[in-house]
Formats: structure tokens, sequence, C-alpha cells
């Protein structure tokens, strides 16, 4: 672990960088810095041991006030403990698709990104083999220089049964539950949210991927606000039970979420018409369906991904969707002798980012959500791939049991968006603020569009591409 200091010796010190957050883009903009770089990393909640997370069956979580002004229920997750999300997260790790980047380009949605799929594709790599993921068989779909760290899990029946007849759209899952590799194996029992074994990467338990000399550690202390000196960060405002306090920092990076990254921006003044605006993430749909064939028995909880509904023209209209299927046998067939002859399938949408959708600040400087609902873009994207479920399938779709909206898929983005105008974007291509030199906004608040593909593998990517830029 890091070495450890007080809110009043942070403040007697003098730092190169002082990070706000120890999730993933925290930690792995701490990875790419400078050998030698003298960091301060704040954490607002505790270090809590994997096991006391098990044995309490819960984490602190934020709360956000929000004004849903939708018609379906909604929640944005984060935690408040030291490697944040990343001690709850399924280990979700597929590549965004090229094309993802360029959305405004070919389809005429969305806006710009200022980076593409080459600027990433190392940085991928390097991340795919600090997590020790497991995968294989994407090539054709998304371009690598390097295979993966271990192989896919073993596969499900019916996703052995979707990759053989329709290799051109199935293909293992890319994940960061062990199968291989310094963590136990993943056991498959379905509770990836709270792993029993710790087979998933986690900062706790990849630690010394981020480890280094003159890196420190303040805990139970949260980020207020920027210091900025003639247009420049000179340090960050932190909080604890005894007080305020001024860090200094030549170099401030801010990696808690996009909810509270753009509260802190806003607290520190930062106008940027785009800040806290385009809050945003998936849109999915969750199925189980009765097929012509036997499903589950594979090495992990989710083991086959589609994109059958991803990819192509269609994005000028309807979202891509991105397609799991999972392992886990919650909802078994009641009927004898087809006990598994079950899918329980996801069906992912990309949104588009509306600027209604938002975060404010209440008459405290607290964060407060007004949510307007997913994009129409979005929606048609899921009725698409709805009305399509027997095409991707090598067997008969007998019935569809049940489907129902999920309320969050755990991803907070938006609200402070890379791209090259400041009149419509926060920070550029390499994370850092276009209004204030030296100070970094990192995390999935950067992403300018959505994509169907969990954000985990890319914000992390993106996070180690701006610590090398420093």
């Amino acid at each position: 672990m890091f070495q450890t200091t007080t809110a009043e010796e942070a403040a007697r010190a003098s730092w190169d960088v002082v990070i706000a957050g120890s999730s993933f883009s925290a930690m792995f903009f701490l990875r790419g810095l400078p050998a030698g770089t003298r960091a301060l990393i704040v954490e607002k909640g505790a270090i809590i041991p994997h096991e006391a997370q098990v044995a309490a069956l819960d984490r602190p979580r934020e709360e956000y006030p929000m004004d849903n002004r939708s018609e379906m229920p909604k929640d944005w997750i984060a935690h408040r403990m030291f490697g944040g999300n990343s001690n709850c997260w399924w280990g979700q790790v597929p590549r965004f698709h090229p094309n993802d980047f360029r959305m405004a380009e070919l389809y005429g949605q969305g806006a710009s990104w200022p980076i593409d799929y080459d600027d990433l594709e190392v940085f991928y790599g390097e991340v795919e083999d600090v997590m020790e993921v497991a995968g294989g068989g994407v090539d054709h779909i998304l371009p690598r220089s390097r295979p993966f760290p271990y192989p896919p899990h073993a596969l499900s029946r019916s996703d052995r049964a979707c990759i053989d007849a329709m290799p051109d759209i199935w293909v293992p899952v890319a994940c960061a539950r062990a199968n291989g590799g310094g963590r136990a194996q993943c056991c498959a029992n379905g509770v990836c949210h709270l792993c029993p074994v710790d087979s998933k990467f986690s900062v706790l338990n990849g630690i010394d991927s981020f480890l280094r000399d003159g890196v420190h550690l303040l805990t139970g202390a949260e980020a207020v606000s920027v210091v900025i000196n003639a247009g420049r960060a000179g340090g960050l405002v932190i909080r604890d039970g005894a007080g305020e306090y001024t860090i200094s920092g030549g170099i401030v990076a801010l990696g808690t979420n996009a909810i509270s990254n753009a509260a802190i921006l806003k607290r520190s003044g930062l106008t940027a018409p785009a800040l806290g605006r385009y809050l945003h993430e998936q849109h999915s749909i969750e199925l189980v369906i009765d097929v012509a064939a036997p499903g589950y028995f594979g090495g992990t909880s989710i083991t086959g991904h589609c994109y059958g509904f991803y990819d192509g023209p269609h994005r000028a209209e309807a979202a891509a969707v991105l397609v799991e299927n999972y392992n886990a046998p919650n909802d078994l067939r009641l009927t004898p002798g087809r006990w598994t002859d079950r899918m329980m399938l996801k069906l992912i949408a990309e949104d588009l980012p509306k600027a209604e959708n938002r975060v404010e600040l209440d008459e405290n400087g607290a964060p407060r959500i007004i949510w307007t609902g997913h994009s129409a873009y979005a929606h048609a994207g899921l009725e698409r791939a709805m009305a399509g479920i027997a095409t991707i399938l090598p067997f008969e779709l007998e019935a569809i049991v049940s489907q129902r909206s999920a309320a969050t898929e755990a991803h907070i983005q938006g609200t402070h968006r890379m791209g090259l105008d400041a009149a419509s974007s926060v920070v550029n291509g390499h994370c850092e603020t276009h209004e204030v030199s030296g100070l970094f906004a990192l995390g999935s608040g950067v992403f300018p569009t959505s994509s169907a593909a969990n954000p985990t593998l890319t914000l992390s990517a993106i996070a180690l591409r701006a610590g090398r830029s420093v």
C-alpha cells in the first residue's frame, strides 16, 4: 500500500501532482506519470479490505439528489472507498469499436472525438496486461497488436453453439475475471459485484501495478475545489472532519467520477458551456428467453458477446447494441428434461448524450442531477435489436419469458467531455481542461459520445495516455 499521510502533513508539503480519487482513472493516470513524480492521492472514503467487504455484504455509496423527469426509474452508482467502483464492477472489458470514435464523421450522430482507436491501441494493451484480461477471438472486429494476456474462459453451451455457427458476430467475452495469472480463478457463481474469491481485478488486489516511490495516500478527505493561479492549477482544497486544507501541487487531476468531477470543476469557477452537461450512460434491456438448445455451464458469469446489432449504416438512425449472454443460471426453465434450455441476454445500447441531462450545484455547492431520460436514438437501437433477436441465434427461439429495462448500468459518463473546441467541450484529447492548464479531468466524464461497450477499459487507457503526456 502507499505511504499514508494526514491532511495537516499533506498541506505542509509540496507535491508535483495531486490526484482526487483512487479508482481506475486515478490509478492509471498515476501509472502513466514519469518516474520520480511526487504525488498525493486524496480519497474521500476509507481503505476497506476485500474480506471486510464480503463480510459486510455492502459498501459505502455516494448519494446524489436527482430530479428524475423521465418516466423510468434511474440510479447512479458510485462507491465511496479506496479503489472506488473497482471493488464492485463485473469485470467486463471489451474495447470500444473503432467507429465509436467516429460517430459524427460516419453517421452524423453525436460529437467528434479528438482521439481515435489507433491513439489508444497500445494503451488498451497495457491496461489489459495490468488487469490480466482473459479473452480471444475478436481480432476481426476489434484490431489488436498483441494477444490477450490469458485465454478466454470456457464457453457456455449456448455460446459455443452461437460462436461455432456465427463466428463473424459472436465472440468470447474479454473480462478481468481471472483465467490464469496472479489472482484466484473465477468461480462462476454470478455474484461478481462482491466476488467471494477476489478473482476480478481491483485497485486493491492490483495495487502493485501502481506502487512507486514518492506517492502518498490521504484517506477520509474530500476534494472541494481546485486552486487556480493565473490560469494554471496550483493545488487542491480538501476537507475532512477537522476542517479545510489547501494542498499545493503543480498538477491537479480529478479522478472521482463524472458527477463529482463536474461539481469540483464548477466549484472551482470553470465556466465551459458543456461543463456538467451531457450526463449519460448506456440504456439496456434484460431478457429471459426459452430456446431449443441447452445453455449455461461456462467458466465465468458471462462468456459470450454478440456484435450482430453493433456497427453499420443503421447507426445513422438507431444506436449500436452489444449483446451479453449470461452464464449464471438464476432463472432455470421449469420444464422436466429442459431445465437449461434458456438464455439470459442483456441488450446494451449506446446513448446519444443530451445537454439537458446534467449536473448542477445546489445552494450548498453539492451536486444535483437533472435527468430527462435516454435518447430516442437509444430506444430505436433497442427496438431494432429486439425485432432481430431470432436472427442472431442458430437455434429456435421458442418464447420471450420476460424483459425489463435496467435502472442503471453503473457507468456514469459525460459532464466534462473532450474535444478540440472549448465552446463545445471541457477537456482536450489528453484530458487537460481548456480553461486551466495543468488541470486534468479523468474518467468516463470525458466521453463525448456513448458506446455500447463497457467503459472501464477505455477510460483506463485514456487516463494512462493522459499520464504519459505530463
